[in-house]
């Protein structure tokens, strides 16, 4: 056992997995970063460019029945007309969870309309903890820096002005994508790549320990043939054939058992009488 861990074999082998898992490690970390990031990204701008488009199909009639809504009016015809035409839009963008409209006046938020299908918000409701790029939108469309929480779960979302004919932002129309469904694209992403990277580990591995095994290989049919040659067999022939350094040690030490050779032919020659 302490041979294996001692051979130059284990040594280089260990060496260059453990050169190649920093070299892999330091970019898996890097490119799984920066993909996850290019990935939510492009989702805010995709997000960004749906809402603000949502925010043109509005027209000044549209604000002023808004503008109409109160509590209570959840069920009024008017109300459920306006949820058909959000959840038709909706379904125009899956990857949407839900479209709403609200009131901003100051710090103070309230719902207007909301199409979520499940605990959707009412009229009138106020929002207490609402995404700060949310109030952006009173000026221009905008879109959340990262994902954020709140009563509902955990979104990423967009936002976009509803100005009336003054140019003036009467309402915000938001859109919200469900953190989990950018957090899978992400993971699965993380999870490519980290079968990438292993999969090259495994294959430089086996190459790596190919291209040590037919060095050490050669050098053990050295190490022999100077054993042989130490114990005063010079009948031996070194059977190396590289075009590489161990190569060329082959050729000297074949050199060297040459000049051996004839050096003990003298000796052995009678002397002159």
């Amino acid at each position: 056992m302490k041979k294996f861990f001692t051979s130059l074999q284990t040594k280089l082998v260990i060496s260059f997995l453990l050169l190649i898992l920093v070299i892999t490690g330091g970019t898996f970390l890097i490119t799984n970063t920066q993909s996850k990031k290019a990935l939510l990204d492009s989702t805010r701008d995709d997000m960004l460019q749906t809402v603000a488009l949502v925010s043109t199909q509005f027209t000044a009639a549209d604000l002023q029945t808004l503008s109409g809504f109160k509590a209570g009016d959840d069920g009024s015809p008017a109300y459920l007309s306006m949820i058909r035409r959000l959840r038709d839009m909706r379904s125009l963008s899956p990857n949407m969870v839900n479209f709403y409209i609200m009131s901003i006046a100051g710090n103070n938020i309230s719902f207007v309309v909301d199409d979520a299908v499940s605990g959707p918000a009412l009229v009138g409701d106020v929002y207490t903890d609402p995404d700060p790029r949310l109030f952006d939108a009173v000026a221009a469309p905008s879109v959340s820096d990262n994902f954020y929480t709140d009563a509902w779960g955990t979104f990423i979302s967009a936002y976009a002005p509803l100005k009336d004919a003054n140019g003036n932002t009467a309402f915000v129309v938001g859109g919200d994508m469900d953190a989990s469904q950018v957090i899978t694209r992400q993971n699965f992403i993380g999870t490519t790549i980290y079968y990438i990277m292993a999969g090259a580990i495994l294959f430089a591995g086996f190459m790596i320990a190919i291209f040590s095994v037919t060095i050490i290989k050669d050098i053990k049919k050295l190490d022999k043939t100077a054993d042989e040659i130490s114990k005063g067999n010079t009948k031996v022939s070194v059977d190396v054939h590289r075009s590489d350094e161990i190569g060329d040690l082959a050729d000297s030490f074949g050199r060297m058992v040459a000049s051996l050779k004839i050096m003990m032919d003298m000796d052995e020659q009678p002397g002159d009488k």
